[in-house]
């Protein structure tokens, strides 16, 4: 064989055995919590799901992960985040957004577009404050959250569109309004979908100033990339819910692209993974992919990437043993999440694109 022409993989990163004590620990802390913790479990038995958002409404669930009345702990705002409003394509709204600029005397060198996660149904704009603060502090990058609409509410295609909106706003009036141009696009789970799309959208529109358009990098953490399942999401079994698994997926697609035909469902323009990128190469932005291994989103990173890589795209691979799904998104302080390490990913990525 010849090894020039070989694709390395660093296959140690999937072994069990690469998967720390700590976090070992940390996984089974955060399943006892889910399914035995005093607030409210999403691993129950059908009949004590009081509180999974398809029992008690996605807009109630909402305010409950805001209180932290869920598992997951309570949301962090933060007095540097500042609220604005963007135009939307639809007659008589707005688009909700947020900014977190650098806090420590960095000059802003560039905008990234941030898409929140949360199964198209839940979390906000607000949602990521601590960990956008900290990307904008390490980077020197102002942070742009969108607040897309969500499902089951507004289901597909008005979250996409309000990405699409955000994006060529900020392609129009990043630079006047905030000193520097767009040139990152990224986010968690339904973000990283949601980036996907907003990258493929931009390449291939019909104006020539969006067209045109490069992105410096894309941040791409646990993407869902297919909305009609990689293997992994169906071979990912654990005895307790380790925060998404298929049944949560399902209900998720559901909401979102509800009535939907499996042909629908994996239309380039939903399922990412389908496009055809050959005719897009030479054009694609670098991007950074990561995920852990106790992910049932896995495959979707693995094979995302390599698509990417094989139609001529620049893929930087982070993958995180152990880690599971939302690690990121953890703080840096919690041991064994996995959270340090994607968030250094993110820092020399961001850096080698901008110089530095």
């Amino acid at each position: 064989m010849d090894a020039h022409n070989a694709v390395i993989l660093e296959a140690s990163k999937f072994h069990p055995a690469a998967i720390s004590e700590e976090t070992k620990a940390f996984n089974q802390k955060l399943m006892d919590i889910m399914a035995h913790g005093p607030k409210c479990g999403l691993s129950l038995a059908p009949d004590q799901l009081p509180y999974q958002p398809q029992q008690v409404g996605a807009k109630r669930y909402r305010e409950m992960r805001a209180a932290g009345e869920t598992p997951l702990p309570k949301a962090v705002y933060l007095d540097t985040a500042q609220d604005v409003a963007i135009p939307s394509r639809d007659a008589g709204r707005t688009i909700p957004c947020r900014i977190l600029r650098p806090q420590n005397g960095k000059a802003v060198k560039s905008v990234f577009l941030h898409i929140h996660g949360g199964g198209w149904v839940l979390q906000d704009e607000k949602s990521q404050d601590p960990a956008l603060q900290e990307i904008a502090d390490t980077t020197g990058m102002l942070c742009f959250s969108v607040g897309y609409r969500l499902a089951p509410e507004d289901p597909y295609p008005a979250g996409p569109h309000d990405c699409f909106d955000a994006a060529e706003w900020l392609i129009d009036n990043a630079e006047s309004e905030f000193g520097a141009p767009l040139g990152f696009v990224g986010g968690e789970s339904a973000g990283g979908h949601l980036s996907m799309l907003v990258t493929l959208h931009l390449l291939q529109h019909q104006h020539p100033k969006y067209a045109d358009f490069r992105f410096k990098g894309l941040l791409l953490h646990f993407g869902c990339y297919s909305m009609i399942w990689t293997p992994h999401v169906y071979n990912f079994q654990r005895p307790q819910i380790l925060v998404l698994d298929r049944d949560l997926m399902d209900h998720y697609i559901d909401v979102f692209l509800p009535g939907m035909s499996h042909e629908e469902k994996r239309h380039p323009s939903i399922s990412p993974l389908y496009a055809n990128l050959e005719p897009l190469r030479g054009k694609l932005p670098p991007a950074l992919f990561t995920c852990g291994t106790e992910d049932c989103l896995l495959d979707d990173t693995m094979f995302m990437s390599m698509k990417w890589s094989m139609a001529g795209g620049e893929s930087v691979v982070k993958i995180v043993p152990g880690a599971p799904h939302g690690y990121i998104m953890f703080p840096k302080s919690i041991k064994g999440s996995g959270a340090e390490e994607g968030m250094k990913a993110v820092e020399d990525f961001v850096l080698s694109k901008l110089g530095g």
